[in-house]
């Protein structure tokens, strides 16, 4: 069997050699190629397009098509597996993506044609419940804001909420999602003595260990609601304008998940207004904004560049994470939560004779 890993700015080829070294002494066979581009803006831009036209928009160069042509499996991180790649590459049995999120895997297709799809749910999990912490201080207690101005020379020490400046210490923070974020998310703000609900239609309250409620719910009772659910049809503006009116007028939004999640139009016309004391956010419907964006003027928002997974420590990670599990699958022949579409490919060789 042959592995090729495509490398890209954020996950070099030196990460993906060293995860390969645990495959050393087996009959699998590993290369590791470099998806050549002219720098990371190249790389941004490139994202961008498959997250908003879909993951068809961009096709990978000769370079690596010639690559990848006879692997068994291809492990990538953001180059495109589209159709063509997939009908180039006969002999392919799986793909293996290196963050949570699929967009730049045609996964319809690669299940149409037998191909299994591993992602790695939780890689950067402990990143971006780190900066949702920090941004959800650094919004209330006007950190990022009194820092700029003091830069600009100037000593300001009146916010937009200056009358409801809280303490974290009792008050309520609602979790929208809990899953490896989420509830990393828990972990961190119960040192702070806080309150914690979530809402997730996948967890019962059986299986948590915070109080489950409604979004309905959520919304309304909490001080703090941040985001963590995976984008698809289904959570598309989950938060919309009915639930922004649920929220305390002294309440703050964060989202470091992905911006469709919330009406962002809804939004801003809430902020304006100042329906709510502020929001935090990493994620904008157009990115980047530019500094005329509706969002980016208000004096009751945190803004920050889409930054909150990108630790070192997430990215160097992350191919040694997916090949634990893979190895569990092929030598211990044990299940794994990071395959994507293994209902749809039960006959596939891989899984035969899997237990839990």
């Amino acid at each position: 069997m042959k592995i090729v890993g495509i490398g890209d700015f954020l996950i070099p080829c030196s990460d993906l050699e060293n995860a390969f070294k645990r495959l050393e002494g087996t009959d699998i066979e590993t290369e590791v190629i470099e998806w050549k581009l002219k720098d990371y803006e190249e790389l941004q831009k490139i994202n961008l397009l498959i997250e908003q036209g879909g993951r068809e928009q961009y096709e990978p160069d000769e370079g690596v098509m010639a690559a990848i042509r006879d692997a068994d499996m291809i492990v990538t991180q953001f180059c495109p597996m589209t159709k063509k790649v997939l009908d180039s590459c006969e002999k392919l049995k799986a793909i293996g993506v290196l963050r949570a999120g699929v967009e730049n895997i045609n996964v319809e297709y690669a299940t149409e044609k037998g191909v299994l799809v591993f992602n790695t749910p939780g890689r950067n999990a402990n990143a971006v419940a780190d900066f949702t912490v920090g941004m959800m201080i650094s919004e209330c207690r006007n950190i990022a804001k009194s820092h700029m101005e003091m830069k600009a020379g100037n000593w300001v020490r009146d916010y937009a909420n200056a009358a409801s400046v809280p303490d974290l210490c009792d008050k309520t923070v609602g979790i929208v999602g809990y899953g490896n974020i989420g509830r990393k998310v828990a972990q961190r703000l119960k040192g702070f003595e806080m309150n914690i609900v979530a809402y997730d239609p996948f967890v019962s309250q059986e299986k948590s260990d915070v109080k489950m409620v409604s979004l309905e719910e959520l919304m309304a009772c909490s001080d703090f609601v941040t985001i963590h659910s995976r984008m698809t049809k289904e959570t598309y503006h989950m938060v919309d304008k009915d639930m922004l009116a649920k929220m305390k007028p002294t309440a703050y939004l964060i989202n470091t998940a992905r911006s469709g999640l919330v009406d962002e139009d809804a939004l801003y016309e809430c902020l304006k207004a100042k329906k709510i004391a502020g929001a935090a956010l990493d994620v904008f419907d157009l990115e980047p904004p530019g500094a005329t964006y509706k969002m980016i003027p208000l004096d009751n928002v945190t803004v920050t560049p889409h930054l909150a997974g990108g630790t070192r420590d997430a990215f160097s990670y992350s191919p040694v994470l997916l090949l634990k599990e893979l190895q569990k699958l092929w030598f211990e022949k044990k299940s794994t939560h990071y395959l994507m579409n293994g209902k749809e490919c039960a006959d596939h060789p891989w899984l035969q004779g899997l237990t839990r």
